[in-house]
C-alpha cells in the first residue's frame, strides 16, 4: 500500500460529527495514556528531559479533534487548554495511522502538505528523529491490519 501517494482518506461523516462534539480533555487523557503505555519507556531520558514542560498539539483534522499534552517528569500529561503549544501537528486520522504503522513516510506527507508541523523546528526535528528510532512491532502490526481492513476492498 502506498499511502503517501494516494489521496488522503477521511473519516466517515457520522464519525466526524461525533468527533467535533467531543470535549477536548477526555480525548487528550486517552491519548496521553496511550503515549505513556506505548512510547514513554522507549523515549531516551535525555529527550524527555529536553521536552520537559513543553506542550504539544495533535490536530486530527477530519475528526475535528485537538489533542493536547505536555511532558512533565518524563511522562506525557494531558492538558485541557494551552496558550500556544511548542509544536502543533495537523493531519487526517488516516495519515496519522499510516505514519504510526510505518506505511507512510513523514517527510513525504510533509512535503505533500498532508502533514503540517507548526512551531519550534529544533524540537520538531528532535521528536521526528526520536520517533524514527523507536520500533513498536506489535502496535505497528495491529495498525497495519486495521489499515488493510479499512482500505477500499479490504477484508
Amino acid at each position: 500500500m502506498n499511502a503517501a501517494a494516494s489521496a488522503p482518506r477521511k473519516l466517515p461523516g457520522p464519525v466526524r460529527a461525533v468527533g467535533r462534539r467531543l470535549p477536548r480533555l477526555p480525548a487528550s487523557i486517552a491519548f496521553a495514556t496511550a503515549l505513556n503505555l506505548t512510547l514513554r519507556r522507549k523515549f531516551p531520558a535525555d529527550v524527555l528531559d529536553r521536552l520537559e514542560g513543553h506542550t504539544f498539539a495533535i490536530v486530527v483534522e477530519d475528526a475535528g479533534v485537538e489533542l493536547l499534552f505536555r511532558v512533565r517528569a518524563r511522562r506525557f500529561v494531558p492538558v485541557a487548554q494551552a496558550a500556544e503549544p511548542v509544536l502543533r501537528f495537523r493531519a487526517v486520522a488516516w495519515d496519522y495511522a499510516t505514519l504510526a504503522a510505518r506505511e507512510a513516510d513523514p517527510d513525504t506527507l510533509f512535503f505533500n502538505r498532508r502533514l503540517v508541523v507548526e512551531g519550534d523546528t529544533e524540537i520538531a526535528l528532535l521528536v521526528k528523529n526520536t520517533l524514527d528510532t523507536i520500533d513498536i512491532p506489535r502496535t505497528r502490526g495491529i495498525l497495519r491490519r486495521v489499515l488493510r481492513a479499512a482500505a477500499p476492498g479490504g477484508s
